[in-house]
């Protein structure tokens, strides 16, 4: 017999167990500057560098840039400002900077990086000073805006401030720097809101008038022109002591809204409205640098940390970004709720820049690491990339302790124990249009506030449970009603595989007219099929036999098909013009039922069920809005060719 060499066993266990480590931990945390890396990357392939989301990432590759020791991102930098000034890039926009390419080439002149800008930020820098449009007060201001409603933005900050700042510096012209000081304290005096946030316009709705919003972006666009003049305005500028006292005043007023992953929400106030990152960005941004400059004090670092951790979630592997406002200028009447309405998109062009900026102060400060709070992209993944068809059980303890089911066609729920006060277990339908598992990401929606109860292209859930029997809940029926059970109390997930999943319910006795009935329920699914199977077992206190009811609830005056023969009760009713119509089908063994009954809205199948023996029977629902059914006819049909092949 060979002897085995245990110390070289040893040695390759312990090999392998360095590697699993080392792979460990590189899910556990990834470096500042490889995350700022990786999104200008992408930036650079998808974004048009002409229009000012493309200026402001300019501005974050140059920051960058100056702090990595490698000179390829600052020579690729500068090749891109040459790009500028050849017009290979089209600078365009509101403002005459965008020409040159933006603050990030005044900031590199600034620093004496190349001489190689100096031409195009002199040229463009006089033609800011001497031909952009004023509003009354001299804010410098977009030339298309309107003059008779004196139209003013805070994003105009982000144009004006930092390129006539660090040009300004940079020419020894100190006219230069005091208009860059005027534009943003002026924007701040005139839009800050009562609770030291920022509202966005004024003039857009008419002459004076303010919008109503506390905008993520519009406060970071504030935060970004604080910045500049934070970090790099002379202490001995008379105006440096109240730039330091508005931006320590701003940034506690915007800190006291971060929300739980670290981040701000759309309308800053509204912790119901979506996540968006690219003001979170911005504001991280600022708030670095005003720790940095000792303007915040140091407590505030774990939570400038803290929001680097929950914007990994939003940045995916390959550098796309999600949850960015798309462009936004006092929309509607600029109320707090236009300002919600306004949708998010994946690699919206403002995206990538604040990611660079952020992550970048961040490398700056000398964090170099940071720990994801949740997943690397775990967003992005979902929203941006569906997965592939397949079917799909969690159990959701985030969510009232939910339990949710779906396969390629459709999607149910039942209640968690959290939620027996105000619900029972009835049975939910999440109708859906796509193949692909959709219950968690709208769940994530639902959070940020975008309710799954709207149809986005993907189905929704339109259907009210309550403490009804839903599509396809059972109870006991005695003396002409239902007497119905809490939500479940206990639950095994069996079986969770991309075709077939499989779980236990167990609910908590309930009373009957003086017995106490219990019921576990085994719920199974697989793909391709409208119709998931359930076996249900009744335990009775008194060992007799239970009348069993399964129901359909319904909303209005619905079309109700019945077959003793074969055991079906069908519910066919219109949602129109919203949410299209919908099939609700519940098949017993017809050798058990016994007639069909009703109690208020709904609808039941009488079977009479011996305590301790099990009955089999099948839910399904079809949508006239998915793919396989278009009308009443489709789904009768469906039902009529699904019901042979099942086994009871």
């Amino acid at each position: 017999m060979k002897r085995f060499n245990y110390k070289y066993i040893l040695l390759l266990v312990s090999a392998f167990l360095q590697i699993e480590l080392r792979a460990f931990a590189q899910t556990q945390s990834k470096g500042t500057e490889a995350i700022a890396t990786l999104v200008l990357k992408k930036a650079l392939a998808d974004t048009d560098l002409g229009l000012y989301p493309g200026s402001l990432l300019m501005h974050g590759m140059s920051e960058l840039a100056v702090l990595q020791k490698d000179p390829q991102t600052l020579r690729q930098a500068l090749a891109l400002f040459a790009d500028f000034k050849t017009g290979k890039i089209d600078g365009r926009g509101s403002f005459i900077s965008y020409k040159a390419g933006g603050s990030g080439a005044a900031y590199l002149y600034y620093l004496k990086k190349s001489d190689a800008v100096k031409e195009q930020v002199d040229l463009r820098a006089n033609e800011m000073f001497k031909l952009q449009k004023r509003s009354s007060e001299g804010i410098v201001t977009a030339n298309w805006a309107k003059d008779s409603l004196d139209q003013i933005f805070i994003d105009i900050a982000f144009a004006v401030t930092p390129y006539m700042l660090y040009a300004g510096m940079a020419m020894q012209k100190p006219e230069y720097v005091d208009i860059a000081v005027k534009e943003t304290l002026l924007l701040f005096d005139i839009l800050r809101d009562t609770n030291g946030l920022l509202r966005q316009a004024r003039g857009f709705t008419g002459l004076g008038i303010l919008s109503e919003d506390n905008w993520s972006r519009g406060n970071g666009w504030g935060a970004f022109a604080l910045a500049s003049l934070m970090r790099d305005l002379p202490d001995t500028h008379p105006k440096k002591q109240e730039v330091n006292r508005v931006a320590k005043n701003f940034f506690e007023a915007v800190l006291k809204y971060q929300n739980q992953e670290g981040l701000w929400n759309q309308e800053m106030t509204e912790p119901l409205s979506y996540i968006e990152t690219s003001g979170s960005g911005l504001l991280l941004y600022g708030i670095g640098i005003a720790i940095e400059k000792n303007i915040l004090d140091k407590t505030y670092l774990p939570q400038f940390v803290k929001g680097l951790s929950g914007y990994t979630s939003y940045i995916a592997p390959d550098g796309s970004v999600s949850n960015t406002c798309r462009g936004c200028l006092n929309p509607g009447k600029g109320t707090k709720k236009d300002y919600i309405k306004r949708e998010w998109i994946l690699n919206d062009h403002h995206a990538f820049g604040p990611v660079v900026l952020a992550f970048t102060q961040a490398l700056k400060m000398g964090i170099k690491e940071v720990t994801p709070a949740k997943c690397f992209g775990c967003y992005v993944t979902e929203f941006g990339k569906p997965r592939k068809p397949q079917t799909y059980v969690r159990y959701m303890p985030e969510a009232n302790g939910n339990i949710v089911w779906e396969n390629d066609r459709v999607g149910f729920r039942v209640y968690g124990p959290p939620v027996k006060d105000r619900v029972s277990s009835g049975i939910d339908i999440w109708t859906k249009s796509v193949p692909y598992p959709v219950i968690d990401m709208w769940y994530s929606l639902n959070k940020m506030g975008k309710p799954y109860h709207i149809d986005r292209g993907e189905g929704c859930d339109f259907f009210h449970v309550g403490y009804s029997r839903g599509n396809g809940g059972t109870a006991i029926w005695h003396n002409g009603k239902p007497y119905i059970s809490a939500p479940y109390a206990t639950h095994r997930i069996l079986k969770n595989t991309e075709e077939e999943i499989a779980f236990e319910l167990n609910f908590e006795p309930w009373e009957v007219d003086g017995r106490q009935v219990s019921e576990t329920k085994v719920i199974s699914m697989k793909m391709g099929d409208n119709f998931f199977k359930v076996v249900s077992t009744f335990q009775s206190s008194d060992k007799k036999p239970v009348p069993v009811v399964v129901g359909i609830a319904y909303a209005k005056t619905p079309e109700i098909i019945e077959n003793k023969k074969t055991g079906t009760l069908t519910v066919w009713e219109s949602y129109l013009p919203e949410n299209g119509e919908l099939g609700t089908t519940v098949v017993v063994n017809p050798k058990q039922i016994k007639n069909f009954t009703s109690f208020d809205k709904e609808r039941f199948a009488l079977v009479n069920v011996k305590s301790g023996e099990a009955i089999t029977y099948y839910i399904g629902a079809g949508w006239s809005k998915a793919p396989q059914f278009k009308s009443r006819q489709d789904w009768l049909d469906y039902v009529n060719m699904e019901v042979p092949k099942m086994k009871f």
